[in-house]
This record gives structure tokens, sequence and C-alpha cells, in this order.
């Protein structure tokens, strides 16, 4: 069996959180869930991950300033990074090419869609 893929998910709502994660667990990912910049930045020192999902939304940092940040940065540079938001896909697009993110995914299309667009991300950015 080969070797499940890491992603880290960044979100400040517990609850959307929780459904990201079961949704991504259910397609085979190892996951890691995180709802603060601190959090996040512990589990990224611990536990490499294969894919970066930020939400754009939160109190502490935004998704876009921490995806400059890491793709600046050389340990994590080279970790793709997908900006997760509930802005249409239009408007995600723009963002994602301002901040160098390697790709982005809209809430607007559901948790199932979520998923599968995952998958397709993983396929065309990672392997």
């Amino acid at each position: 069996m080969s070797e499940k893929r890491r992603i880290l998910l960044i979100d400040d709502s517990e609850i959307t959180l929780a459904m990201e994660k079961a949704v991504l667990e259910a397609r085979g990912y190892e996951v890691v869930a995180t709802s603060t910049l601190m959090e996040f930045e512990k589990t990224l020192q611990a536990w490499r991950p294969d894919l970066i999902l930020t939400d754009i939304h939160m109190p502490e940092a935004k998704g876009t300033d921490i995806c400059r940040t890491l793709k600046n940065e050389y340990g994590t540079q080279d970790i793709p990074i997908v900006l997760f938001s509930s802005l249409p896909d239009v408007e995600l697009s723009k963002l994602a090419e301002q901040v160098g993110a390697d790709g982005f995914l809209s809430k607007e299309n559901g948790l199932e869609a979520m998923g599968e667009k995952i998958d397709e991300l993983v396929q065309s950015i990672l392997w």
C-alpha cells in the first residue's frame, strides 16, 4: 500500500475544520487540522505536509499572508499551497496568482466538491 499524502489545514472555524478534515480523511489523506496561527506554525515545524490548505479570512492572519511567507521561506517554499475561501472562483483565482499559491478552492461548491477538487489538485500539482 502506498503512503498516504499529508495535508495540513488551517481554518479558524472549528466546525468547518472538522468537516474538511473528515472529507479529506475519507478520501485517504493523512490530515492535521489547525485553527490558530500558533498551532499551525508549531505543527509545520514538527510535521512535513505534502500540501497546505489555508482559509483566507482568519482573525490572526490572512491566508494570503501565510502563503506569501511560506513561499519565501527556504524550508517551506516547495510545499504546494491551496487557498480556500467562500469567495467566488474568479476572485480566488486572482488572489492565488498574486500571492504565488499553487491552487484555489471555493467553499461555495460544497464539501464533496472540495474533496474532488483536492484530488484533482493533488494529481496536477504534486504527483
